[in-house]
């Protein structure tokens, strides 16, 4: 592939971090050819493949505790397994390459939309002495970002890549995510901590997590406990603090998603206690009441569940409401405004689907639209609103047949230069409707594909099924909100070695992949059909 000079100046320009004067001097090659994904934005790579150290040395300039959890993390896949004894010197302890010196020029860990992700990674020998290795950053998430980089160039037996090495890359989006759906089937802890663990190695940093719906809320409430008493799963108000804190550790923000006033059935049980008012007709849709008891209720729960989270955003759902006499358009959208204005008042920046702005038009100025069915993010950012690409044709991940190729795409096409600061980013989705023991929890007469799943006791399955739906395909799409690079084709050769590899790579690090060249479905996996663990009430054809 022709080769294609670098301008020190562009690089400059672009990077908050240090661009060293040697990026002057070399030659790039062009990124997509050295087996590192999300592809970086500039990378150089040479010389001969050189050996690490069994004391390998990962040494950072600072004293972040996030940080220095990610340097012992990573020494795990840097470090080849079975030469490892922490800093204890061992027999092997021969290598061209003795460590790795991280700089960071912050080591504040607050985490926002904001935050710098770029990094520089340098791998050479000066004047032919000793080889060194370091990263430079702005932050320790792209510190952190770096070490995933590093690591990608080491090979089986700690065998790093290249000789010489330059990479400097930074996002094109700050908000890459992942979307699941724990309204409907629940995802426990330890499943979500795996999909977190993922998110990092492919750098997507947003983990957008859909917490009620038709099926439960899934947030225990010490306001209102009746919503999780009866409830099959739930996640207590610890265990959000944690997860919340094991993302940031990731550097991967997470943003709660309350579905009002439709998708609501699962707050029925504040129904019976007179808390909330739902329309006539299935009771999946809150109203306004006389009384102002639905605003009021959630007014009270919305502040006590930002509580638990520390991103500035707090989605509200806001999507498929439907019309009747007792919830006209009118007091729909009335409800929907009232509260996106509260949860302004609490300090976050309230966020919808596109609905939000397109069918009620309840949005206010600084509502975040996620465009997801009709309107897509040119038309979100032409409107003047900040977006999010979630297009359910291309990033749907609960449809089986939803091929990889089209996820590798540019998300801002079309978009005007001057709206394009308006887009945050993209996200792929995880809907776990198919899981459901009957249709949305509320349709006895239909049985999704994987209704047998709903039942917890087959928690092992539903982690298997899922996780073989989100990836590889996620790897594609992590890729596009990254570093979109038009000159790849997803259908070419070139394109399919990154799949490959970044599979391969998933599943050496104990993520469950759906290898490449298998099937993959909500119930079977290679052409092998989930076993059942309990064959109960929700197995039932």
């Amino acid at each position: 592939m022709e080769h294609m000079p670098i301008v020190l100046a562009i690089l400059a320009a672009t990077f908050a971090i240090t661009v060293s004067p040697v990026l002057s001097q070399v030659v790039s090659q062009v990124a997509s050819d050295i087996g590192v994904w999300p592809l970086p934005t500039f990378a150089s790579v040479s010389g001969e493949p050189i050996s690490l150290p069994s004391n390998f040395k990962i040494e950072s300039n600072s004293s972040s505790s996030r940080l220095a959890a990610a340097i012992k993390r990573y020494r795990l896949w840097i470090v080849p397994a079975g030469r490892q004894n922490g800093d204890q010197e061992q027999n092997d302890m021969t290598g061209d390459l003795a460590g790795l010196m991280i700089t960071v020029a912050s080591g504040d860990e607050t985490l926002t939309y904001q935050t710098s992700y770029a990094y520089k990674l340098n791998v050479a020998n000066a004047s032919g002495g000793p080889y060194s290795a370091g990263i430079e950053a702005d932050t320790v998430y792209g510190a952190i970002y770096g070490l995933e980089t590093f690591s990608q160039f080491v090979m089986p037996g700690g065998i790093l890549n290249y000789s010489s090495i330059v990479v400097v890359d930074a996002p094109t989006f700050n908000h890459r995510g992942l979307m699941i759906d724990t309204g409907r089937r629940f995802f426990p802890v330890s499943m979500v901590e795996t999909l977190l663990d993922a998110m990092s190695y492919m750098k997507l940093n947003v983990l957008h997590f859909h917490l009620s719906d038709l099926c439960r809320f899934s947030v225990q409430s010490l306001l209102y406990p009746q919503l999780t008493a009866e409830s099959d799963g739930f996640y207590t108000q610890q265990e959000i603090i944690n997860l919340v804190a094991y993302a940031m550790d990731r550097g991967i923000r997470v943003v709660p998603e309350f579905d009002i006033p439709g998708h609501s059935h699962g707050f029925l049980p504040l129904a019976k206690s007179g808390d909330v008012t739902f329309c006539t007709g299935g009771e999946t849709q809150l109203r306004l009441d006389g009384e102002n008891h639905t605003v009021t209720t959630l007014d009270r729960l919305f502040l006590e569940m930002s509580t638990l989270f520390e991103d500035e955003l707090f989605h509200l759902g806001c999507d498929e409401t439907r019309t009747s006499a007792a919830c006209p358009l009118a007091s729909t959208a009335a409800l929907e405004r009232d509260i996106l204005k509260r949860v302004e008042a609490f300090g976050r920046t309230p966020a919808g689907w596109e609905e939000v702005l397109f069918g009620s038009g309840a949005a206010t100025n600084v509502t975040v639209i996620y465009g997801w069915k009709q309107d897509t993010a040119s038309q979100i950012t032409a409107r003047g609103y900040r977006a999010v690409e979630s297009n359910g044709g291309r990033f749907y991940l609960n449809h089986a047949a939803t091929p990889y190729t089209g996820m590798w795409t540019d998300i801002s096409a079309g978009m005007p230069a001057a709206s394009r600061h308006l887009l945050l980013g993209g996200e792929v989705s995880m809907w776990s409707d198919n899981y459901c023991y009957v249709r949305e929890c509320t349709t006895p007469s239909i049985k999704p594909i994987g209704h047998w799943m709903y039942d917890r006791s087959e928690d092992k399955a539903f982690e298997a099924s899922v996780t073989a739906m989100i990836w590889p395909r996620a790897i594609v799409a992590a890729g596009s909100f990254w570093n979109y690079d038009a000159s790849l084709d997803a259908t070419s050769p070139a394109f399919l070695a990154h799949y490959d590899r970044q599979t391969r790579r998933l599943l050496v690090r104990g993520i469950a992949s759906c290898p490449v060249g298998c099937k993959c479905d909500e119930v079977s996996k290679c052409g092998v059909p989930y076993p059942h663990t309990n064959w109960g009430p929700y197995h039932a054809v």
